[in-house]
C-alpha cells in the first residue's frame, strides 16, 4: 500500500474500521486465549486476501480530502470467506459527532513528529449504533428488541471491492425488530407482496396465515414465524411446500441463533426485513415495489406499518489482487488487524476509539 502511495496509484488509503467477534477464545473459566492477528505471514495463510476472523460491523472512516465524505459513518457491509455476505445496514451516522477533514471528529489524520509520523484514526460507535441492541439502562431511546455487540478485533481496510461475490438485496423498515417480535399480522387473514429477483418479472407472493395464529405466548404471528413460513413454503399457511421466492431468494430478521427459526438462526439484519437474492455478483439485485407490497408493509406493525428503507442494492464482484487501469475492480486489502480482550459496547452508550499507527524509517545502511 506503500508503493501504492508513492506510485499516485489507487485503493492506498484507510477507507474504513471493521469490527468482529473472533479474535478470541474464553473457556468455562474465562481464560482469554488471543488469536494470532491476520498480517498474511504465518500462520496467517491468505497472504494479501488477509481478513478479519469474524467481521460483524464496520464504518467508512475515510472523512475525504477537502469536502466531507458522504459514506462517512455508514456501514456500507462486507464479504469474505469467513464471515459471508454481511448486508450492513447497522450504521447512524446522524448521530456521529462533526467531522472536519484531517482536522477534528471522526476520520483519519496524520502527525508529523519528526523522525516519526503518527496516523490517528478515530472512530465513533454512538449510543444508536449497532441497531438491534439489547437496552443497557433506562435513559430513552431504548429499543426493546437489541442484542448484544461484543468485539474483541479490529481492522483497518484500504478501499476496493470485497473479497467474494455478494448478493443483491432489499431491506424492509420494520422499526428494527427481531425474529421475536410481533408482525402485527392476523391469524386466517391473505397477504401478498410483489417481487422481481436479477432482473426477471414481477412475481405476487401470497400466502394466507394459520387460523391459529403463531408461536408468539399469545398466538402472536412473529417474524422468526413469517421467515419460516415463506422461506419453507409452509402448506399450512397455503404455499406450495418449497421455497416461493423467485431465483432462490430468502427473506431473514435478526435472530440470536437460540430460537426455533432454523432457516434464519443467527442472522444479523440490524433489525430489518430483508429479502436477499438466490445469485451472487452484478445481475444480482431483489425488487420489491408494487401496490401488493405498499399494502403488505401497510399491515406490518399497526397502527404505525413498515416502509422501504433503501434503494434495491445491487450484488457485486469479487476483487482483484490488482488492476491499475481499472481501479474499482481492486480489491480492498486488510492494513491492521488488531486482537483484544472482548469489548461490551452497551445501548445508549457512546465509544470513542483512537487508533493511532506509527510510521518510522529506518537509517540508510551505507553500501
Amino acid at each position: 500500500m506503500i508503493a501504492r502511495a508513492l506510485s499516485h496509484e489507487h485503493n492506498f488509503y484507510i477507507n474504513r474500521i471493521a469490527f468482529g467477534n473472533g479474535g478470541t477464545i474464553v473457556d468455562a473459566a474465562f481464560t482469554v486465549t488471543y488469536k494470532t492477528p491476520n498480517d498474511g505471514q504465518s500462520p496467517d495463510i491468505y497472504t494479501w486476501q488477509s481478513r478479519l476472523y469474524n467481521e460483524t460491523y464496520s464504518e467508512i472512516i475515510d472523512a475525504g480530502q477537502d469536502v466531507l465524505n458522504p459514506e462517512l459513518g455508514f456501514d456500507l457491509g462486507s464479504a469474505d470467506l469467513n464471515t459471508g455476505i454481511r448486508t450492513g445496514g447497522g450504521a447512524v451516522p446522524a448521530s456521529d459527532p462533526v467531522s472536519i477533514p484531517h482536522v477534528s471528529g471522526p476520520g483519519v489524520r496524520s502527525r508529523d513528529l519528526g523522525l516519526t509520523s503518527e496516523v490517528v484514526i478515530t472512530s465513533v460507535i454512538n449510543g444508536d449504533e449497532p441497531l438491534s441492541q439489547f437496552p443497557s439502562d433506562t435513559n430513552p431511546p431504548t429499543e426493546n428488541t437489541e442484542a448484544d455487540f461484543v468485539f474483541d478485533e479490529i481492522g483497518l481496510y484500504t478501499s476496493g471491492a470485497q473479497a467474494i461475490d455478494t448478493s443483491g438485496y432489499a431491506l424492509m423498515d420494520v422499526g428494527t425488530r427481531s425474529s421475536l417480535d410481533d408482525t402485527g399480522l392476523l391469524p386466517g387473514v391473505a397477504y401478498s407482496f410483489d417481487i422481481a429477483a436479477d432482473g426477471g418479472g414481477s412475481v405476487l407472493i401470497t400466502f394466507t396465515t394459520p387460523l391459529a395464529g403463531g408461536s408468539g405466548t399469545g398466538g402472536q404471528i412473529l417474524y422468526g414465524d413469517l421467515c419460516e413460513a415463506i422461506n419453507n413454503g409452509d402448506t399450512l399457511w397455503l404455499m406450495p411446500g418449497t421455497n416461493p421466492l423467485p431465483g432462490g431468494a430468502q427473506i431473514a430478521i435478526t435472530d440470536d441463533g437460540t430460537t426455533p427459526f432454523t432457516s434464519i438462526s443467527g442472522k444479523q439484519t440490524f433489525g430489518y426485513l430483508r429479502i436477499e437474492s438466490g445469485s451472487d455478483g452484478t445481475t444480482s439485485v431483489i425488487d420489491l415495489a408494487g401496490a401488493a407490497t405498499t399494502a403488505f408493509l401497510a399491515s406490518l406493525n399497526p397502527p404505525l406499518g413498515a416502509s422501504l428503507f433503501e434503494n434495491n442494492v445491487f450484488g457485486t464482484d469479487s476483487g482483484l489482487q490488482n488492476a491499475v487501469t481499472v481501479p474499482e475492480d481492486e480489491r480492498e486489502r486488510l492494513l491492521a488487524h488488531l486482537i483484544f480482550s472482548p469489548v461490551l459496547k452497551s445501548a445508549n452508550r457512546t465509544l470513542i476509539i483512537t487508533y493511532t499507527l506509527t510510521v518510522s524509517v529506518a537509517r540508510t545502511t551505507p553500501l
